[in-house]
């Protein structure tokens, strides 16, 4: 496979500045700003944008019915580009906005199923304010249909943002909760790129590059929390994991993520961590050279040792066991049938049954 990724990133200190020099430069007059009601409040959004410019009524994860809101408020006024600002749930429905615009398609359940070309592309800025999402480099969105518990991707060319921009100051006000949760988010998608089938040279150095950032600045992250430099350390890392995992798309730790988020509310980056080390054992033999890589950057002797880094990372800050979660042992059959998701599960380099995925949902709980 071919490396490609047409996403222009742009790390700064001074996000504003940039967005206002990035708008001109876009030729943006009229921009679509998609962010969350305490975004507007923690970063004094009003003073930068028109509030009838601005949509900030996002669900944690979006759902059909807010992706149509999102949609139905992006046609009252002639916006010319996007400006997300927000987390992964922000940047999703950004990207469905997005293609509404540029498919001329503004149902949501049509808008879903379209596959088509689209009309025009959307010049955007995304600028993300969690360190896990990597949704400012990827060329995909999710939707939550809750009434039927089933989750929707849409995937097309034309909803890669046109720049990034990172600022670790965004990120300080993350609880330190979330903060170790959205590490764990750009953790699995790093590992996810790495025991793929679709990986290459390219996305295969950032993901080693990415969990290798995470891994050396986590507990730096747990002791500091209002660490610039730390911050800005592990958007850069969540950001390559994004650049990974858009070539490759992720495999069986997020298709397993899926069934336990919406079905159990438990956050992604937990969801799709839990399986991770479960999973590299399963794929070890598979990615033994990308693994001894890893393991020389971070001075590890042996492969117990990063199990074992990576097993300290939720540090009883977070729960990361299905039981803590509320499942139930006589559920987890239920959930493996649930656990294949096509075009995500079938990724893994190694091709897993359905007593694999049960050992390792019984491994979680």
């Amino acid at each position: 496979m071919i490396y490609h990724n047409p996403v222009e990133v742009i790390e700064t200190n001074k996000w504003k500045d940039q967005c206002d020099f990035s708008l001109q430069k876009l030729g943006i007059c009229e921009p679509l700003v998609i962010t969350t009601n305490g975004t507007v409040k923690r970063q004094n959004l009003l003073e930068f944008f028109n509030n009838k410019f601005i949509f900030s009524d996002i669900s944690p994860n979006p759902t059909i019915d807010s992706c149509q809101e999102a949609i139905n408020y992006s046609l009252d006024q002639n916006f010319d580009g996007i400006i997300a600002l927000g987390g992964g749930s922000t940047l999703d429905t950004a990207k469905v906005v997005m293609a509404s615009l540029a498919s001329g398609i503004s149902d949501i359940n049509k808008l879903i199923k379209f596959k088509d070309s689209y009309m025009n592309k959307v010049k955007s800025i995304f600028i993300p304010t969690t360190h896990g999402t990597g949704g400012e480099v990827t060329r995909w969105g999710t939707i939550w249909n809750l009434g039927i518990k089933k989750k929707y991707s849409i995937s097309h060319p034309d909803l890669y943002p046109d720049i990034a921009i990172l600022d670790g100051n965004l990120s300080t006000t993350l609880p330190i909760d979330i903060s170790i949760i959205t590490c764990l988010d750009a953790l699995s998608h790093s590992f996810e790129a790495i025991w793929n089938k679709n990986a290459n040279l390219t996305s295969t150095d950032y993901a080693i590059e990415s969990i290798c950032l995470i891994l050396s600045n986590i507990n730096r992250l747990v002791k500091e929390p209002n660490n610039i430099r730390v911050r800005n350390i592990l958007l850069k890392a969540s950001n390559i994991a994004g650049l990974a995992f858009s070539n490759t798309k992720t495999a069986a730790a997020h298709s397993i993520s899926y069934p336990l988020t919406i079905n159990f509310n438990i956050p992604h980056g937990i969801a799709s961590s839990m399986p991770l080390l479960h999973l590299l054992h399963i794929n070890k033999i598979e990615i033994e050279n990308e693994l001894r890589r890893i393991q020389n950057k971070m001075g590890f002797n042996d492969l117990n040792t990063l199990t074992k880094y990576i097993r300290n990372i939720p540090n009883n800050k977070i729960k990361y066991s299905l039981r803590e979660w509320g499942v139930l042992p006589n559920e987890l059959e239920s959930l493996v049938d649930q656990s294949f998701t096509k075009g995500r599960m079938d990724n893994n380099i190694v091709d897993l049954s359905k007593d694999n995925v049960l050992k390792i949902l019984e491994g979680i709980y």
